[in-house]
């Protein structure tokens, strides 16, 4: 989702860069760029992802005053390649969606935190719950973090929209929420579906691709 920033207070769009960059400088650290040294093909999944979410957000609605709504993808990013990888290729991914559409690049930290951060960041706390003794099932990694985590993070993003227009005092989009609210759930549907599909066509036929998946701990005990 991307807000125009002039509709924006300015401490908003600079509590966001702090956090982008904060968010950025851990991701950095934390990646196991170790990891790509030693599986180089790891790169073209962090390369592929990045792109194919550019691609999922070119596909967007612009509706009034700017606002601009779109499918995320990060989901499926993030449990692919990690938090950090996934926050560091969707930022980039951000950058090409700004080039290529003109937007306002006073409001990229705000986007990078709606789009990428809120995502990748529910993705990952998601299927760190799902990972337990208790769901060791592949079912439950697939139903669970793919497509109920697709419309999770569609759902928080549209209550973070919500708090963010209700603090900038922009009263006529909440007036608009109320009038287009059922076009959430067709979001949540969408957003839970591309990204369940997408996992499960990683996870059954790719399983080594996905660094949240460990396909030892479900299937062990059933060969």
């Amino acid at each position: 989702m991307h807000v125009p920033a002039h509709l924006v207070p300015n401490w908003i769009l600079a509590i966001a860069g702090i956090a982008v960059l904060l968010s950025l400088g851990l991701a950095v650290a934390r990646a196991q760029w170790s990891a790509l040294s030693q599986q180089p093909w790891r790169m073209h999944l962090v390369a592929g992802g990045a792109v194919a979410c550019l691609l999922l957000w070119l596909l967007n609605i612009h509706l009034v005053d700017g606002l601009v709504l779109h499918f995320l993808g990060v989901t499926t990013l993030s449990l692919l390649v990690g938090w950090s990888f996934s926050v560091l290729g969707a930022s980039f991914a951000v950058v090409g969606l700004y080039a290529l559409q003109g937007l306002d690049w006073t409001a990229y930290p705000l986007s990078v935190l709606l789009c990428v951060l809120l995502p990748a960041t529910t993705t990952r706390i998601l299927a760190r719950l799902l990972y337990r003794p208790s769901l060791k099932h592949p079912f439950v990694y697939i139903l669970g973090a793919g497509f109920a985590g697709g419309g999770l993070v569609m759902l928080l993003l549209a209550l973070a929209a919500l708090l963010l227009f209700w603090s900038s005092g922009l009263h006529s989009y909440l007036d608009n929420v109320r009038e287009f609210w059922p076009l959430l759930f067709l979001l949540m549907f969408s957003e839970g579906f591309i990204n369940g599909m997408c996992v499960t066509a990683f996870a059954i036929f790719y399983p080594n691709w996905m660094k949240t998946f460990d396909d030892q701990f479900y299937f062990d005990d059933e060969r």
